[in-house]
């Protein structure tokens, strides 16, 4: 017969297992309401910087359209030349919206300029330009020169939203080359005229110097010197540009980031394969938003650069030999 002492040890045992699946039964209670909760921040935060970055992304795209008013391609079947395509263009007879296409030929363009004999002598100047930006790339451009201590210079656009204002100050704090390359970037207003290439420039030039307290006096011609798409004698723009004081500087060679198919790879070899060829190599990059793959491809470029023998890079300043497709 079970004693009292017994039953009573029984019931303090029994007492304590259900206080234990109590608990056991309420915490399981809030870790399935508290693990839902969590995931739910985690993923509302996540998806707001995806939102951010898309609108971002948008924001960067529909200004790249309305501003640029052009594309880049290769043509089909291949080939050297590219078609460059200008939605603002007007021609007589023809719908003001319907696009014009013109023919440049950027092999020409890409070995143009002085070519050094094979056997170069003395140090080997690169000078890393980037041109339309800045663009929200700007920043990691920016990041990857400071890493490599690599100062570069910069052929920009003129861009008031107060989004490119930190990356134009960075240029300048950061001790880099800006250049001017037109305010508007579109083919159909800058080359319509000398007057209204000189209102695009001297709106760009008042907007650097007023916001960002640099007068800049290297330009670089949307296009090229080379271009076939102005309406004026480039002559003309280019003796208005000696007369301001202002050097222009094309490229010798290219990383054929603006063509379709671009990765990192063919821009890097597009880069390194012909900077030897030079003993003052101007390179063509893009800094807008679509060209992430240069953003890349970058740091590998500046390693390869720096690891050949009696060459530096440099930012173009007034020692600079300009590269010049037409004089």
């Amino acid at each position: 017969m079970t004693s009292d002492k017994e039953v009573s040890k029984s019931k303090k045992g029994y007492s304590k297992r259900i206080q234990r699946l109590r608990r056991l039964i309420v915490a399981t209670v809030l870790a399935s309401c508290l693990v839902p909760t969590c995931i739910c921040v985690i993923l509302a935060v996540r998806i707001d910087r995806i939102k951010t970055d898309l609108e971002q992304a948008q924001a960067n795209l529909e200004w790249y359209r309305d501003t640029f008013g052009y594309e880049k391609d290769i043509m089909a079947g291949g080939g050297d030349k590219a078609q460059v395509v200008d939605s603002t263009a007007t021609e007589t007879g023809t719908d003001a919206n319907a696009d014009t296409t013109y023919d440049v030929d950027y092999a020409s363009i890409a070995v143009s300029g002085a070519e050094n004999p094979e056997n170069i002598e003395g140090t080997r100047y690169v000078y890393l330009t980037f041109d339309d930006g800045p663009s929200s790339n700007t920043g990691e451009i920016l990041d990857i020169l400071a890493k490599y201590n690599v100062k570069a210079t910069f052929f920009v656009c003129g861009k008031p939203d107060s989004r490119y204002s930190e990356a134009y100050q960075r240029i300048v704090d950061e001790g880099h080359t800006i250049g001017m390359h037109s305010y508007s970037h579109k083919y159909s207003v800058i080359y319509e005229s000398l007057d209204s290439f000189k209102d695009d420039l001297k709106k760009l030039r008042e907007f650097l110097y007023h916001n960002y307290d640099v007068m800049p006096k290297y330009y670089r011609f949307p296009g090229g010197s080379s271009n076939d798409v102005s309406n004026v004698d480039m002559h003309e723009l280019i003796d208005y540009l000696d007369k301001a004081d202002i050097t222009f500087f094309d490229w010798n060679v290219s990383a054929g980031d603006d063509r379709a198919g671009a990765d990192k790879t063919t821009i890097y070899n597009n880069i390194v394969n012909n900077v030897p060829r030079f003993k003052h190599c101007v390179v063509l990059m893009h800094d807008s938003a679509d060209k992430h793959a240069t953003v890349e491809a970058l740091p590998e470029i500046i390693e390869a650069i720096q690891a050949m023998d009696d060459t530096v890079i440099v930012p173009i300043t007034d020692d600079t030999l300009p590269v010049q497709h037409i004089k």
